[in-house]
């Protein structure tokens, strides 16, 4: 089935994901750096303060989301979408009347467990969990809702700022999200129609099994992922965090990389539609092992080449990577542990993805206070992308190497023995 044909059949619950995934925006990184500066000159706070209280609140919300997050296999998806929105909506509304700097880390908290963690999960466990066939499709297209938002929000919430000052702003995007969510589920949403996907053949888990986080974790299907999932949120959310710094290091202008921005969203996009395709008839065990090599030799590139030019190709390549990753990683959870419980799976997945994102900014801003530089940075960044990809292996079957091995002692024989006797074949 074809995309177009896939999406008149499933409009519906399609643009639940795409808007899910659209809205989780304002909670994300990239959106709330806009409100930094504000909230800097409103508090008198230096650099170093406002980033603790972000990494603390991002980390708060990692350690939470696990326990949150399981919770959407048990109850209805409305209800549970309409709590997330309350929190969401409650962040930003207290924020806007925020008049002590310490009370920062609370908002952020609410933000960023609502937004990146819960709205996300929200939507791509939707399509890995009442998906079956198509499921790459429906992950594919949901995940569109990140680079949209990516191009569309941070210019519509500059505009708002504009009119009505940040804080009055945070008030705008609250009551956008409140007249938004309830549409949504009226009109998109039947809780009654919602069936889950059928078991996939050598699923870990079953609707029946009774097991917590910790046991998801001890298995070796969470620790082939977890390495990979770590290392892309942890790499690329250091790097862009760093972006503008990196220009200057360079040489480059601001203009130059903003440019390169455009670049990274439309890679991204193009590779998460072209990979919906290829998991449903491959499985997305077939590439898992391949899909940070594009991001690996583009830090190489960054590294080792001072030309502006190089911009494109980077952010080209990686958001190649992070559009096929993020597809691949989703439906990957449901091929290895089931539909069944892939509420709690996913909340642990993203927990892990919501911590790297706290972690790697810090990280590289200790090495380049430091005195490192940058070059240390990107070195860093390569090694752990070789080691992840190395071991990413691990995920094809035994049996498979010995089939490998076999053919390739088979055509050794065979050539040793036209070779022995000088005859023709």
């Amino acid at each position: 089935m074809g995309y177009f044909e896939f999406v008149r059949s499933n409009f519906r619950l399609l643009s639940f994901g795409i808007v899910m995934t659209y809205l989780s925006g304002y909670g994300q990184t990239y959106l709330l750096a806009i409100y930094i500066p504000f909230l800097m000159e409103e508090f008198s706070m230096q650099n170093a303060r406002i980033s603790i209280y972000y990494m603390v609140a991002t980390i708060a919300s990692a350690l939470l989301l696990p326990r949150v997050g399981k919770l959407i296999d048990q109850v209805k998806l409305t209800n549970y979408t309409l709590v997330s929105t309350a929190v969401f909506v409650v962040s930003m509304v207290a924020m806007s009347f925020v008049q002590h700097g310490y009370l920062l880390p609370f908002v952020f908290f609410g933000l960023r467990i609502a937004g990146q963690g819960l709205f996300s999960h929200i939507s791509m466990t939707s399509m890995s969990k009442y998906f079956d066939k198509g499921r790459g499709k429906a992950i594919s297209l949901a995940s569109l809702g990140h680079p949209l938002g990516q191009a569309l929000l941070p210019i519509t919430v500059v505009w708002i700022i504009g009119f009505f000052g940040w804080r009055g702003s945070l008030l705008v995007n609250a009551a956008l999200v409140i007249i938004i969510i309830p549409l949504l589920l009226y009109f998109l949403l039947d809780d009654r129609k919602l069936v889950v996907a059928g078991p996939p053949e050598g699923q870990i888990l079953k609707a029946t099994d009774k097991v917590s986080t910790w046991d998801i974790m001890k298995t070796k299907a969470f620790l082939l992922l977890a390495p990979n999932l770590f290392a892309l949120a942890f790499i690329i959310t250091g790097l862009f965090f760093y972006q503008f710094s990196i220009a200057d290091h360079k040489g480059w202008t601001i203009q130059w990389m903003a440019l390169g921005l455009t670049f990274y969203a439309i890679a991204g996009s193009i590779a998460i539609l072209f990979a919906g395709p290829l998991i449903d008839k491959y499985t997305a065990r077939r590439f898992f092992p391949f899909y940070l090599i594009p991001f690996l030799v583009a830090v190489f590139f960054i590294w080792l080449i001072d030309n502006p030019w190089v911009i494109f190709p980077y952010m080209v390549l990686m958001g190649v990577s992070a559009g096929t990753g993020n597809a691949i990683m989703s439906a990957l959870q449901v091929e290895l542990f089931g539909a069944a419980q892939i509420g709690k799976v996913r909340s642990i997945f993203t927990s892990v993805m919501v911590l790297s994102s706290a972690v790697g900014p810090a990280v590289y801003g200790v090495i380049v206070d430091a005195g490192y530089g940058f070059d240390l940075i990107f070195l860093i960044s390569i090694g752990m992308m070789l080691a992840v990809t190395i071991q990413s292996f691990r995920i094809i079957p035994s049996y498979t190497y010995a089939k490998m091995k076999y053919r390739f002692k088979k055509r050794h024989r065979r050539f040793d023995f036209f070779n022995v006797f000088n005859l023709k074949h």
